[in-house]
């Protein structure tokens, strides 16, 4: 509601201004100054919306910077986080919507660079990562995880991926089989939903409207709701206390990154209508971890139904995590990861 009334407030102050231009070619001298102070007024108000979300960006990139490195693919700039040993088999972690690579790498890393060589990437546009143009289809985020992995090495990687993020590790196991040991989804978006994508997503990936949205408003009000429904994601379990800290959620209400994945969100279904189709293709093994329920997708329309399509699935359930799994049951994760690993190394020339 507070996003609508905001919008709202932007739109009307270019409606302002068209009626005082309207209103003094007609002479109406009255109503076109009141329409000019109305415009001055609202003016005002958006240009502090803007310098509070210039501040809001400084802050944001302050209190969670990059971590990594860069790696260049083409003119693209992919940010890239590494542990682990050299030599050992290797993990591409690959982060969902509205996100970074912090998503998976907090739960993940630590406890994977005892065995793995790990690497985790922000997605375009998203987290310290540039966004090449086309990179809201799947097969551009592919690519691009593909030059993460010959830049970082010469062995296939097993590949984790939550949410939209699985998506793309889908669309890499497709495109670059070769790469690709095995895979472990997460709460996986890879079907078409119903309907058209949320109100918001589609605002913000909208010509110049979007572009108000996200630079004016996002940064502003976007953290302060995003506290307050955080839960939404994890229901019927309960957020970590230090979820939103140690996942760095305040990086995604910058206006580029916010609409980025608006992006994604509005091609989603279809990237899935073309990608679907494909997913006997995939030998890979793999793993999948849902949840019994989940506000953010329908495990039976996107989990179970991967399951059916993959030639080497198997379904594990992670009870109350909701979309969640990975960060509150890492062990289910952490199991996954080592057995497709070991699934991999048995299906591999000796």
């Amino acid at each position: 509601m507070f996003w609508l009334v905001a919008a709202a407030i932007i739109a009307a102050t270019f409606g302002i201004l068209a009626l005082a231009l309207i209103a003094l070619l007609a002479g109406m001298m009255a109503l076109a100054l009141f329409a000019a102070a109305a415009f001055a007024l609202s003016l005002t108000f958006c240009i502090a919306l803007a310098f509070s979300a210039r501040a809001y960006v400084r802050r944001a990139e302050a209190q969670w910077p990059a971590e990594g490195r860069f790696i260049h693919a083409g003119k693209a700039r992919v940010h890239v986080r590494e542990a682990g040993k050299a030599g050992a088999p290797r993990v591409l972690l690959i982060h969902g919507a509205n996100a970074n690579l912090r998503e998976l790498w907090t739960p993940f890393a630590d406890t994977l660079a005892q065995d793995f060589h790990v690497l985790a990437m922000d997605r375009p546009g998203l987290g310290y990562s540039s966004r090449p143009k086309r990179a809201r289809t799947l097969k551009v985020q592919a690519e691009l995880a593909a030059a993460v992995l010959r830049e970082s090495g010469a062995e296939p990687a097993i590949i984790v991926g939550h949410s939209y993020g699985a998506a793309v590790a889908l669309r890499l196991a497709i495109e670059a089989p070769q790469l690709v040991r095995g895979l472990v989804l997460i709460a996986p978006a890879c079907h078409e939903f119903p309907g058209k994508p949320i109100w918001w997503a589609r605002l913000a990936a909208a010509p110049l409207i979007g572009q108000l949205f996200c630079g004016l408003l996002i940064p502003n009000l976007g953290p302060l709701l995003a506290r307050a429904n955080i839960g939404r994601n994890f229901h019927p379990g309960e957020a970590p206390k230090d979820y939103y800290e140690a996942s760095a959620v305040g990086l995604a209400f910058r206006p580029s990154a916010f609409r980025a994945s608006a992006e994604d969100v509005c091609r989603a279904n279809a990237e899935f209508a073309a990608q679907t189709p494909r997913y006997p293709e995939i030998f890979a093994p793999a793993i999948i971890i849902t949840a019994e329920k989940d506000r953010v997708l329908s495990p039976k329309r996107h989990a179970r139904a991967l399951a059916a399509a993959l030639p080497s699935a198997e379904l594990v359930i992670a009870p109350d995590t909701g979309h969640m799994p990975h960060q509150l049951r890492p062990d289910l994760g952490i199991a996954a990861i080592r057995r497709v690993n070991a699934m991999a190394s048995v299906s591999e020339p000796s």
